[in-house]
């Protein structure tokens, strides 16, 4: 009874005062300085469209930097110490394509803070086991099997080939694929090729007439 009471005492002061907003920082890591201005920018809007007098959200932002430990302290340093509830992430341009989102997944997954990517498409950051909060907004890579999987299902093909390169990407491609495929109880084989036994085997394919699928 105390604490109903407590509980409506507090509520009576909220509304007679006028509690203050709940202030939520989100961080950030661009990919450029020029992008901060933006994301403050839309950070403003969000508040101005959902905010409202309930909570405001702050924005918190770093870029990307040049060696991944130096990115994990920044993660630490700027965005974990103001106590963010996540963190967007972009991909960096391709000039710095090794400069990944990985180092602030692993930091911020360590403390359970939802990260976000905002344009990574490589299957690695599905991977729970891995990355524990990573939240994705575009699909991976490997999503591409269901394309040619509803391809061989249009044009009634009976027989594929599927090239795929020796690392993360091409292996979650052709388990997608093969997964499709076994759900629909298609047999499947495979082998695998040295670069120079590519073209070879390209070249029987056409001779063949089969259908052929490469990525």
């Amino acid at each position: 009874m105390r604490l109903l009471l407590l509980a409506a005492l507090f509520s009576c002061s909220c509304v007679r005062g006028g509690c203050e907003p709940k202030i939520v920082n989100i961080g950030a890591v661009l990919s450029q300085k020029r992008y901060e201005q933006v994301f403050k920018d839309a950070v403003t809007q969000a508040n101005q469209v959902y905010g409202r007098d309930k909570f405001k959200l702050t924005a918190i932002s770093v870029t990307h930097k040049a060696n991944a430990i130096q990115m994990a302290l920044s993660v630490c340093e700027d965005l974990i110490s103001s106590q963010v509830y996540a963190i967007l992430v972009s991909h960096p341009p391709q000039s710095n394509d090794h400069l990944t989102p990985t180092p602030v997944s692993y930091t911020a997954g360590f403390y359970r803070i939802p990260v976000v990517g905002l344009t990574t498409r490589m299957s690695i950051y599905s991977d729970k086991s891995i990355h524990l909060s990573f939240l994705r907004t575009v699909p991976p890579y490997s999503h591409q099997a269901h394309v040619w999987f509803d391809m061989m299902r249009e044009f009634r093909w009976n027989h594929i080939i599927l090239i795929v390169s020796d690392d993360h990407e091409g292996r979650a491609a052709q388990k997608r694929l093969e997964t499709l495929l076994e759900e629909r109880e298609t047999k499947v084989s495979y082998s695998q090729f040295q670069d120079s036994q590519c073209v070879l085997v390209c070249k029987r394919v056409c001779i063949n007439r089969k259908s052929l699928l490469c990525t």
